[in-house]
């Protein structure tokens, strides 16, 4: 390790980066790869990034787009940790605090927001490349807290929010964060209203659009 933090020359980090949106996935890999020891391979599906794992071998970091098109929720985080054996981050600018703070708790690596600069980007890819979980110092502070969200949602509503965008029912959902389905019932009526909605499709639709989940 050199007196940087930074690993010392010929120690190499393969990043892959998993992500649909092309042209911001190249721009990033074209910055990363003009850092030191840094050398990054693209994918644009699950698929495609499971191969590659498979071809290359581990990678040091994974960063995975939440939002990866024809997956639900964290299942791509989970196939891609599981076969990466971990080193996998959320790269989102839209996941909620529920969302990361479920994927901190099966293992992610971090979250890193897709609108963190060059220099913290390349700092939390060493960070996370030597074993460590990179969160960003606002979103551990409101993690720490427990603040309420936009839209004045509770904590556990936005935990049966995230649930309920993945498909979940209400008995499931009572099940995943230990209440009754009664509660959950409750906290439905209080998201759609708090949301200005009708409906469970339409607290999720609106929910996604103001990237809550």
């Amino acid at each position: 390790m050199s007196e940087t933090g930074h690993p010392m020359t010929g120690s190499r980090i393969d990043v892959l980066i998993v992500d649909d949106h092309l042209l911001l996935s190249e721009t990033v890999a074209a910055k990363l790869n003009g850092k030191e020891n840094i050398a990054v391979d693209l994918a644009s599906s699950e698929r495609e990034a499971l191969d590659r794992i498979e071809e290359h071998g581990r990678y040091s970091v994974v960063l995975l787009d939440y939002r990866i098109p024809a997956v639900e929720g964290l299942n791509a985080f989970r196939a891609l940790r599981h076969a990466n054996n971990g080193g996998v981050a959320l790269f989102s600018g839209v996941a909620g605090s529920p969302i990361v703070e479920r994927a901190l708790a099966e293992g992610a690596a971090g979250f890193i927001p897709k609108t963190l600069s060059s220099q913290m980007l390349e700092h939390a890819i060493r960070f996370i490349a030597e074993g460590e979980v990179f969160v960003p110092s606002d979103l551990t502070l409101r993690l720490a807290s427990g603040d309420d969200t936009a839209f004045g949602l509770k904590r556990r509503e936005m935990q049966v929010l995230t649930f309920l965008s993945e498909g979940l029912q209400n008995k499931e959902i009572a099940r995943q964060i230990e209440t009754t389905e009664v509660i959950v019932k409750m906290d439905m009526k209080s998201i759609c209203r708090k949301l200005g909605v009708r409906n469970r499709t339409q607290a999720v639709i609106k929910a996604q659009d103001y990237g809550l989940i």
